[in-house]
This record gives C-alpha cells, structure tokens and sequence, in this order.
C-alpha cells in the first residue's frame, strides 16, 4: 500500500572542513499523502551492493493502522541519518523502502564541503 505522495529536498553532505567531526548526513522530508503515517532512515539491513562508494540506506515507512484517526492533508515528514568519520568515502546515496511499496527517493550525490 502507498502512502508517500512525494519527497522533498532529500541531500547528503560528508563535512571535511577543517575542525569538524568528519560527519556525513543525509536530510529530506517525505510527504504523505495523508497524516499518521511516520518514516525514518536507518542503515540499510540487505545486501549493499557491489559498489563500495554507494551508500545503501532504508527508508522505513509505517503508515497509519487501520483505526487510526487521520487528516487528508498532506503531512511532511523530515528525516535525517548521520554517522562520524565514515570508514568509505561514499559518493552517492540509495534508498530501499521498507514498510510500504511506494518507489524511494532517487538516488542523489553526496556533497563534499572542504
């Protein structure tokens, strides 16, 4: 079942400016079709891949249950994962939805700020 009507903004940025923590972070917002719904970025459960410089992350997508009170708004939801001085210099980001069988987000470039 669907739920996402669309993502927003999604970004990845692996800091190197002098002085910081080296953090990479991956940013965006889900948009739901309709409230109650939740999602959240965690690193990926599967198989990653056979490229090393791609960074496999889960979208975990929970809609609302059945009972749940709802809204027929859209309703954003920002999601965020980071991580200190990855071992692998990654160049891009994918993302495997769990949950649901709404399509992910297309995969995007990480950023490299020095």
């Amino acid at each position: 079942m669907g739920v996402v009507d669309h993502y927003e903004d999604f970004y990845a940025s692996h800091d190197h400016m002098p002085g910081s923590s080296r953090t990479m972070r991956v940013k965006g917002t889900v948009v739901f079709a309709r409230g109650g719904a939740t999602a959240e970025l965690r690193e990926h459960e599967g198989n990653p891949g056979i490229n090393p410089q791609m960074l496999p992350l889960d979208l975990v997508l929970t809609p609302p249950g059945y009972d749940a009170p709802t809204t027929p708004a859209l309703h954003p939801v920002p999601v965020e994962w980071s991580v200190d001085d990855p071992s692998i210099e990654y160049r891009q980001v994918q993302f495997f939805v769990v949950g649901t069988d709404d399509e992910p987000p297309p995969v995007i470039d990480v950023e490299h700020p020095e």
